[in-house]
Order: structure tokens, then sequence, then C-alpha cells
């Protein structure tokens, strides 16, 4: 790594350890309601557009709670993905789930889709979701994400990118984040990917107009 490679990265797991810190402060019931307003506001988002898939993640400590979005999409029969962490080579691969009888603690004790469950590898494309949504502990205006530094989403974005079928109809990638999340800049390396949308409880930010 270069000097300011390393230098970036410091800067991240400082950074890392703030975001998190002040997340974890948020009281759960604040915690609750927010996510409650956040995932309304994905889900009146996805309706608008005529998604009919997504890939999410499932809620971890003080993450905000995607359950209420991916309840909505299974009684409105939208296609979930959910992945699953390959802590070995740092790759995730992605299954579709119809309920929450089919995850079980995985490697981090975040509920994942169980063994039994069909899966893609990350390279793959088919299904393919319209909709992929992040989490991150901390996100700026240009779309920009603070993850947890272990680069399975980035992974995954550039494995979709190599590939044509992809390219001609990419998904949109949103962050769903509490608006305390938002900060003045996330520092970014060259590899580090940017939403397309952030949703908060504020609303919907479209962060890469004019691109």
């Amino acid at each position: 790594m270069t000097g300011k490679s390393v230098l970036l990265a410091e800067v991240k797991r400082e950074l890392r350890v703030q975001r998190a810190t002040a997340r974890d402060k948020l009281p759960a019931v604040q915690r609750e309601q927010l996510s409650s307003q956040v995932c309304s506001y994905a889900w009146e988002w996805m309706k608008t557009e005529g998604a009919a898939s997504l890939l999410a993640y499932v809620p971890f400590r003080s993450e905000l709670d995607t359950r209420p979005l991916i309840t909505r999409a299974w009684e409105e029969q939208c296609e979930v993905l959910l992945p699953r962490v390959l802590p070995g080579n740092g790759a995730m691969t992605l299954h579709k789930v119809r309920s929450w009888n089919e995850l079980a603690p995985g490697a981090y004790g975040i509920l994942e889709p169980t063994l039994s469950t069909g899966a893609q590898q990350e390279s793959e494309v088919h299904p393919l979701p319209n909709v992929i949504f992040v989490p991150g502990l901390a996100f700026d205006l240009r779309g920009g994400r603070l993850g947890y530094g272990r680069g399975y989403y980035d992974r995954l974005r550039a494995a979709w990118e190599t590939n044509p079928r992809v390219s001609a109809k990419p998904p949109v990638w949103i962050g769903l984040a509490y608006g305390m999340q938002i900060i003045p800049e996330v520092p970014m390396a060259a590899h580090d990917a940017f939403m397309d949308l952030l949703i908060t409880e504020n609303g919907i930010l479209h962060c890469r107009k004019g691109e």
C-alpha cells in the first residue's frame, strides 16, 4: 500500500469507530420508529418504480432494521434475495428467501439463509435484483458510503459490472440509513462504489444526478 492508501485506511478505521459509537447511542425505540419510516419510504419507491425484486440485508446490532421492508415484499409477492457471507474468501452467495424460517445465525452471528436454500455466486447474475438495499456506518450526499471494511458489497458490484447483462440494465443501489448517519463527506478510495440513492426518515435523496 502507498502512503496515501495507508492514511486513507487509518482515517476510515477511526471514522468507523466514531460512527458505530454514535449509532449505538440511538435508543432502541427510536431506531424502531426511524426504521419503520425508512422502510415505508423504500417500499413506496419500489412501487412507484415498478421494482419486482430486491437484495436486502438482515439487520445486526444497531443497523437500520429492514425487516418491515422484507416482510412487506413477501406479502406483495416481491422476490427477496438475502446474502450469505463466506468469510474464508471474502465473498457472498445470494439466496432467494421466502420466509424468516429459512434463516439461521451465520459466521458473524447475523441471520443468513441456510445452506438448504438455493444460492448463486456473486459473479452470477440470475436472478438479478431490480434494487439493492445496502447497510453502512455513514453516508454522504454524493452517495459515498462508509462500510465495515470487509468489501463484500464492493466486490459484488465489481463482479456484476463486468457482465454485459448487468450493464444493460443495472440494479439501483440504495443506502438505507438514519438521518444522523449522513455526514459531510465519506473518505472514498478509487474502488469504493457510490450509492444511487439514499433513504432516511427525512425522505429520498437522489445522489447521482447529472452523471
